[in-house]
């Protein structure tokens, strides 16, 4: 085939099946432009065609056009009922869109047809993660393990719900699986962190956030648990480089920006400490750590009445840190995979 010709199947050697092979060979390479050029143009030649009608859905869910994802893969599975891949995306696309419920469902649909579905049970296991079924979604993720025992995504996954469940010691050990499938898994090395972090193995924890930094330099999250690992082992100023690091990632991270006027704080740098603080919150007005510590910097600077104001509604946050100056430091950036 000419190279000219490689979005477009009208051609007297090209059959609609060609076509369809053509464009997941775009997609699966990531050219979601020309994968969606050519699902188009099978539908211009078969309206009812519910592959190309399913995987276009699957282009805008991955484009982030989750309502016109849900419109092509619900016509999808109006043509086809058993279509169990479109039933497991349709479920990815409504998590997205936070109608999880709706998503559980999806999920469930996919076991009529095929119980063995490993991928299904690890993304039913995400929504019920984010409904805060724990147990359930233990149960879930132990389902898609039995099913495909190699499964590094169902193990990191497992692990999370661990973590959130008070486990940590079970966590640490669904990581270490999941690294032994996958060596690369840069998400996994930073939730190992997390769980060592949280059983009192600091230094342990900064190995695991290296490894995850070291396959992903721009693992924003990863930057901001070194950074509260550091402030942990008391070095603030190598805290304060790893917050720096993470904000250049993503500007946008309340958490970074709070843990950042935390450490400016322990430091003495208060206006710093306030600036960083105020972004936080400009980012996230209902996040409690950020609030309290703007209250206390705001204390610290004599300005009794807004700090008490700030620090009220922070109420309830419990300290992580040792450092009383500093007050609070969020590990944070729980990483979970969910399965086209």
């Amino acid at each position: 085939m000419a190279d000219n010709a490689d979005t477009s199947f009208e051609q007297p050697t090209l059959t609609l099946q060609q076509a369809l092979d053509l464009a997941l060979q775009h997609h699966a390479s990531g050219d979601l432009s020309k994968a969606e050029i050519i699902y188009q143009q099978v539908l211009k030649s078969d309206p009812n065609q519910p592959v190309a009608l399913h995987l276009l859905g699957v282009v805008a869910h991955q484009s982030g056009k989750n309502d016109i994802a849900v419109d092509f893969i619900t016509k999808s599975l109006a043509l086809r009922p058993d279509y169990v891949e479109a039933h497991n995306n349709l479920g990815n696309t409504l998590v997205a869109l936070g109608k999880l419920d709706d998503a559980v469902t999806s999920y469930q649909k996919v076991f009529e047809f095929n119980p063995d579905f490993a991928a299904a049970h690890n993304n039913l296991g995400n929504a019920q993660q984010k409904l805060g079924r724990l147990d359930e979604a233990v149960t879930s993720y132990h389902k898609a393990l039995s099913i495909k025992p190699d499964y590094a995504e169902a193990h990191n996954n497992l692990g999370a719900t661990f973590r959130e469940l008070g486990q940590p010691d079970k966590s640490v050990e669904c990581y270490q699986k999941a690294l032994a499938i996958k060596a690369d898994y840069a998400e996994a090395h930073n939730n190992l962190g997390l769980a060592l972090q949280e059983l009192g193995k600091p230094e342990e924890a900064l190995e695991s956030y290296y490894k995850a930094l070291n396959l992903r330099s721009d693992f924003a999250e990863a930057h901001n648990n070194l950074g509260a690992t550091f402030r942990e082992l008391g070095h603030p100023d190598k805290s304060v480089e790893c917050y720096q690091k993470a904000l250049a990632i993503r500007a946008n991270y309340a958490e970074a920006h709070n843990n950042l006027g935390a450490v400016f704080q322990g430091l003495g740098r208060l206006d710093e400490a306030v600036t960083h603080c105020q972004q936080a919150l400009d980012i996230n007005p209902d996040f409690p750590e950020g609030n309290y510590n703007l209250g206390r910097v705001l204390l610290n600077l004599g300005k009794f009445k807004e700090g008490l104001e700030y620090t009220r509604k922070g109420h309830g946050v419990i300290e992580f840190s040792n450092d009383k100056s500093s007050n609070f430091s969020i590990i944070s950036g729980l990483q979970r995979k969910a399965e086209t």
